[in-house]
């Protein structure tokens, strides 16, 4: 009887065990999906806006002046959705300093600073995690190792030299209830602009509202 106790028990924790192992996969399966959803909202805008991108501006060539943030990490677009002329600008910045940021946007009119009409930063998704190192000049990012790649990336090869029209766009998020140990999420994708420079100054939307 002992021994039939003996391994009922070992058989009891083997079952349990396995079970919360099941309800943690499952808990990050759900909050990874969560996690997804956020980013392609994220990029479903923003390639909606690039596809109607008259101007699109090197991400490579924004800072902390005009975003918040450092190169890379920030895009400013001159579109018109809707047939309406604005600014827009994306951002991955974290606020809280917690190595979890947020996908913020805002739009203001072409004509700034002369027509002050400037929308808020708004928060399009959350818990976005940061790079291990973040690059500086497009000689820290390497084409072929994803980990090195930004929020905001133009492969200049690509456009043949022209001003930003293919623009790289990577999100890595972790939702809070995921376990300590899981990786990041990360969603990438590639988005193509129209990029119609002709009759739109190269300048326009080169001067951003304070971030």
């Amino acid at each position: 009887m002992l021994v039939s106790m003996a391994v009922f028990s070992l058989l009891i924790t083997i079952t349990f065990s396995l079970l919360i192992q099941i309800m943690n996969q499952s808990k990050d399966t759900i909050a990874r999906t969560r996690a997804i959803q956020q980013a392609q909202l994220g990029i479903a805008q923003i390639d909606r806006q690039v596809r109607s991108g008259n101007v699109i501006l090197d991400p490579a060539a924004e800072g902390v002046a005009t975003s918040g943030v450092g190169p890379f990490f920030s895009m400013r677009i001159y579109t018109q959705v809707d047939g309406e002329q604005r600014c827009a600008q994306w951002r991955v910045i974290d606020e809280d300093g917690d190595t979890f940021g947020n996908l913020e946007f805002r739009t203001w009119a072409p004509g700034y600073p002369g027509v002050l009409d400037v929308d808020d930063w708004s928060i399009v998704a959350h818990n976005l995690v940061e790079m291990d190192v973040a690059p500086t000049s497009e000689a820290d990012i390497d084409p072929d190792d994803p980990t090195t790649w930004p929020p905001f990336w133009v492969d200049i090869e690509s456009t043949g030299g022209t001003q930003a029209q293919l623009v790289r766009v990577t999100l890595r998020l972790k939702d809070p209830q995921e376990r300590e140990g899981a990786d990041p999420t990360s969603v990438t994708t590639v988005i193509t602009g129209r990029n119609t420079v002709f009759g739109y100054p190269a300048s326009s939307c080169s001067t951003a509202p304070p971030p």
